[in-house]
């Protein structure tokens, strides 16, 4: 399962919105990346997230793969969309 979000805070995916990522991600059993410029990105890991570059207006697509797929994906979005 898979879905595109828009990175709305003004800052990007620095080192906050990265961790928010990450526990996010966390509490799902689902595998979940993020998926940048053909780059995949596993979002359980903190590195990853700081590391995939991210600037506010950026487009990303989450994938999970697992029993709660759509939960972790909606999550990690919910974070990809926040301004803070």
């Amino acid at each position: 399962m898979k879905k595109m979000y828009t990175v709305m805070n003004p800052s990007g995916i620095h080192a906050r919105p990265a961790l928010k990522i990450v526990e996010a991600a966390s509490r799902h059993h689902s595998d979940s990346y993020l998926v940048k410029d053909g780059s995949r990105f596993f979002a359980k890991n903190l590195i990853n997230m700081i590391s995939i570059g991210a600037k506010y207006g950026d487009t990303i697509e989450v994938v999970a793969e697992g029993e709660d797929s759509l939960a972790a994906i909606e999550a990690i979005g919910a974070v990809l969309t926040s301004r803070h």
